[in-house]
């Protein structure tokens, strides 16, 4: 089945049988059956001020949505009044709408649905499916099922991933993690069938100096020894979102060939109780000799986190940014829409607001409260990976995190937990939170840490 796409902001740009049927509602859409093709009417009224991207491209979403649930498999743009949209943003929405995962099962029944342009915009169309794609690596990541997408496979499925790509990728596997320092993710990974890893990737088109981006990339989160008790732990498959979003960033930037010098960090590991499995009291000294008392071992992301960071600053790079499903305590401050981010510099987490806006990865700025750092004092250790008070559990988990960055580091921390579901949907269904946002951290780089 085809149809034509058309756009109309006024009743009068309507055929006159069909005036009545609209209230020109900006996102209103309409089916006109024809007798050789169907056509689609789109309102894009809305006040001339409102420039939000995201609304173009819930415009787009709710496009596809319409096609897709009448078995349209085949649509043309109408080339009238294309000018007066959004179609960056629209055609973002469009083709991110087209996600499902489904791999998993025996019966598809689904199509895809081809879109066709009039030839001005093929080339936005073609930037827009980049984007779709990427953040669809992303969903894709943390959809996937634990027991098919463990730290080794996951490994191989980035090297495949980057083949194509100007991105380099090494994997330093679980015997050389004692080797090269990585105490903390060896320790983490100790209690899985599954050993841990750490993927590196390398994105330099450019001969500016490098920032690091550190994604939190635990498959599977079962607590460790202090296990989870929730009910859906289900979706502790999603604890390597912060990963997810920094791999779909890459391909983002490497599709478009951005000039830009990257270094990723991804530490990857199972989090389960096991023979081998790593206790509270246990304590873990790190590349720059600082001690840790493991006080929960559920609070593993900042482990591994503080490792990669360490890593970072001894390649010499003092530009960084992780990102990390953290604590499900910022669920309580932000709810399961906004990411918390902070920074050892105010005037950075500042900015980013302004950059989630624009990207839709909703942030909110949250303050590093040095006098909270007295309840992660430890008595046999330089300091404890757990708080031993109530309160400010994000708060307290980036201060622990912070205390591994170097005066003269230019470092930001995003608190995602609880933003890797799509909001509201109440099914466990990957948003592909955190993609958008660090591309747009990568690529407004000089902005951003006014270099």
């Amino acid at each position: 089945m085809k149809a034509k796409l058309i756009f109309y902001k006024h009743q009068k740009e309507l055929p006159i049988q069909l005036q009545n049927r609209s209230i020109c509602k900006f996102g209103e859409i309409f089916q006109d059956y024809a007798e050789h093709i169907d056509s689609i009417y789109v309102c894009y009224a809305q006040p001339d001020e409102l420039q939000d991207e995201r609304e173009w491209e819930k415009l787009g979403s709710m496009c596809y949505t319409f096609v897709e649930k009448n078995h349209i498999a085949h649509v043309e743009i109408d080339g009238n009044n294309c000018e007066k949209i959004n179609m960056p943003a629209f055609l973002e929405g469009f083709y991110k709408a087209g996600y499902h995962f489904d791999r998993y099962l025996s019966s598809k029944d689904r199509k895809e649905v081809s879109l066709k342009l009039p030839k001005p915009f093929e080339n936005i169309s073609i930037n827009a499916q980049k984007a779709a794609a990427a953040v669809h690596v992303a969903r894709d990541i943390c959809n996937e099922p634990a027991n098919k997408l463990y730290p080794t496979r996951f490994a191989d499925y980035l090297t495949q991933l980057f083949d194509p790509t100007d991105v380099e990728v090494e994997i330093i596997q679980s015997k050389d993690l004692k080797e090269k320092e990585f105490y903390a993710i060896e320790t983490v990974g100790k209690g899985s069938e599954y050993a841990p890893c750490v993927a590196i990737l390398t994105l330099k088109n450019s001969g500016e100096d490098p920032v690091a981006l550190i994604g939190k990339g635990i498959t599977f989160d079962s607590g460790g020894v202090n296990v989870k008790t929730g009910s859906v732990i289900a979706e502790m498959k999603m604890d390597l979102g912060g990963a997810a979003a920094v791999i779909g960033a890459m391909k983002l930037l490497a599709d478009r060939n951005t000039a830009c010098h990257v270094k990723a960090i991804l530490p990857m590991a199972v989090n389960v109780s096991g023979a081998n499995a790593y206790l509270p009291s246990d304590v873990i000294q790190y590349r720059d000799g600082t001690t840790v008392e493991v006080g929960n071992t559920d609070a593993e992301g900042r482990l591994v986190i503080a490792d990669a960071i360490l890593y970072a600053q001894q390649l010499g790079i003092d530009r960084m940014i992780d990102i990390a499903t953290l604590t499900g305590n910022v669920g309580q401050a932000l709810g399961l829409k906004t990411a918390a981010i902070y920074s050892n510099d105010i005037k950075l987490s500042t900015k980013l607001y302004k950059y989630g806006q624009k990207s839709g990865d909703s942030v909110w700025p949250m303050p590093l409260e040095k006098d909270y750092k007295r309840y992660l004092n430890s008595e046999v250790a330089d300091i404890s990976n757990m708080s031993n008070h109530p309160f400010a559990g994000s708060i307290t988990a980036a201060l622990f995190i912070e205390h591994f960055v170097k005066e003269g580091t230019k470092w930001i921390h995003i608190d995602m937990a609880n933003t890797s579901k799509i909001f509201p949907s109440t099914k466990l269904e990957a948003s592909g939170f955190g993609t958008k946002l660090l591309y747009e951290l990568i690529v407004q780089r000089e902005e951003l840490w006014d270099d």
